[in-house]
């Protein structure tokens, strides 16, 4: 793993405790949600889509962009399943009015299976874009 995929992986995880502890200790949510897992799984996306050679790489690297996330959020939901405390984690605009044990199975089902192969699929796009721009504007070459 290069030290690149473990700085987003760190990057990941440190947001989501920061997000936790500011939201634990009582700072607004209109402030909380502005700490975001997903800005850095966006940016380590692009970067993946660009920095990687095969899709072997680029779907490795969606599943790796998904644990932490997907760690954090499932850890900061069962808190607010066991203690009944609310957290930002479970606010109604990210739950879609579902029940906290739904909430939480579905992020750790969806961890597994669809939300990588979401970013997998992103990933790709970018990517196809990315190389078919760089073969467009790359200039043409003939043999003297």
């Amino acid at each position: 793993m290069s030290k690149t995929t473990k700085a987003f992986i760190v990057a990941i995880a440190v947001m989501g405790i920061v997000r936790f502890i500011l939201d634990a200790n009582g700072v607004p949510k209109d402030v909380v949600k502005y700490f975001s897992m997903s800005a850095i799984m966006v940016i380590g996306s692009l970067y993946f889509a660009i920095a990687t050679a095969t899709h072997k790489e680029r779907l490795k690297a969606s599943y790796l962009l998904v644990m932490p996330y997907m760690t954090v959020e499932v850890l900061a939901l069962s808190y607010t399943w066991a203690t009944g405390r609310q957290t930002i984690f479970h606010a109604a605009e990210y739950s879609m009015g579902t029940s906290i044990a739904v909430h939480t199975l579905g992020h750790l089902i969806g961890g597994f299976t669809w939300e990588p192969l979401l970013i997998f699929a992103l990933i790709e796009v970018v990517w196809g874009i990315y190389t078919g721009g760089r073969s467009f504007l790359k200039p043409k070459t003939t043999a003297a």
